[in-house]
């Protein structure tokens, strides 16, 4: 039995959230032959990585690391009893919190860095210290970008480097290119709406390119600045929230648009850019960090001139048109 610890699964609040683990988990059956069991410990509808900023929030913090990695034991105490004494193998989803409740406890655990668990533990690096003990005992890491794998040893520099691999997250099998005609004024970008995905600067460059249009796909506290945003800027007719979508709506979404840009920083990989590549829809983002690893279509710099850079990848690409 392999037991998946994660934060970010599937549910009615967030039917979409961690899909790509779910995805993970079904290779895991079909490659290993054995039963998958999902623990999953939300942490609530405001977000860990706001909660590590707001001193105020730090109880609810702290009551959540104490009370998961306690249940955490519990469960695989429980899972190992059904198991006829067999202690699962534990992979965690995200070194920080995951990987540290489950490493505290246990050997046998693996562990998948997915970013912003690194990320993190870059800006708090005394934090990073406090677990140093427990990332010497997991038994391997999978790094889904190679920027990660060497955040991880900047971090952790005693770790054996072979016990490290970088490995994307798998794609689901609605992305293909089905060779539809592609609106070549359409550009899309997708993702929760939080400050760290730059929307306000796509719409505001977007805005700045007569006749294109910016579709924006997700969910999160920025919509109503953004879509105040787009008011301000007049341009409610080119620009739209579209909000959170299924997977195959966002398939579809793909095989319409000419370009996904994204615009945001301190990504682990992109693995939507994937999807969006896969689609055939071509992709744009800044240099320098994980989403590099996805060998996107066109890397531009954070000096340079986005609207003029949008432009010219968008006259760049040939293929059939609306």
């Amino acid at each position: 039995m392999i037991a998946v610890v994660t934060h970010n699964f599937p549910d009615d609040k967030n039917p979409v959230a961690g899909l790509f683990i779910q995805d993970h988990n079904e290779i895991l059956r079909k490659t290993t032959g054995r039963p998958v069991e999902v623990l999953y410990y939300p942490f609530g509808e405001y977000p860990m990585t706001k909660s590590i900023r707001k001193p105020w929030k730090w109880p609810k913090f702290v009551r959540y690391f104490w009370r998961t990695s306690r249940q955490l034991k519990r469960d695989i105490d429980r899972l190992t009893e059904q198991n006829g004494g067999q202690r699962p193998d534990i992979l965690a989803h995200w070194w920080f919190p995951n990987g540290t409740f489950a490493a505290r406890h246990f050997d046998n655990v693996d562990v998948i860095c997915h970013g912003t668990d690194l990320y993190q533990l870059q800006k708090y690096p005394l934090v990073a210290r406090y677990y140093a003990g427990r990332a010497g005992k997991v038994r391997s890491w999978q790094c889904v970008s190679s920027d990660l794998k060497r955040i991880l040893l900047e971090l952790y520099p005693f770790l054996d480097q072979s016990r490290i691999r970088v490995e994307p997250m798998p794609i689901g099998p609605m992305f293909v290119n089905r060779g539809e005609p592609r609106d070549e004024r359409l550009i899309v970008t997708v993702g929760s709406l939080i400050p760290r995905k730059q929307f306000d600067l796509a719409i505001r460059e977007v805005a700045r390119i007569p006749g294109m249009k910016l579709e924006i796909y997700g969910e999160g506290p920025e919509k109503t600045r953004l879509k105040d945003l787009v008011r301000q800027l007049g341009v409610s007719d080119r620009i739209a929230l579209k909000g959170r979508v299924t997977r195959e709506q966002l398939a579809d979404v793909f095989n319409r648009a000419v370009l996904l840009i994204m615009l945001s920083y301190g990504e682990g990989f992109g693995l939507v850019l994937k999807e969006a590549q896969a689609s055939g829809c071509k992709t744009l983002i800044f240099k320098g960090d994980g989403m590099e690893d996805t060998l996107p279509d066109f890397a531009i710099g954070r000096d340079d001139d986005v609207a003029e850079r949008i432009k010219q990848a968008v006259m760049t690409i040939e293929g059939p048109r609306n």
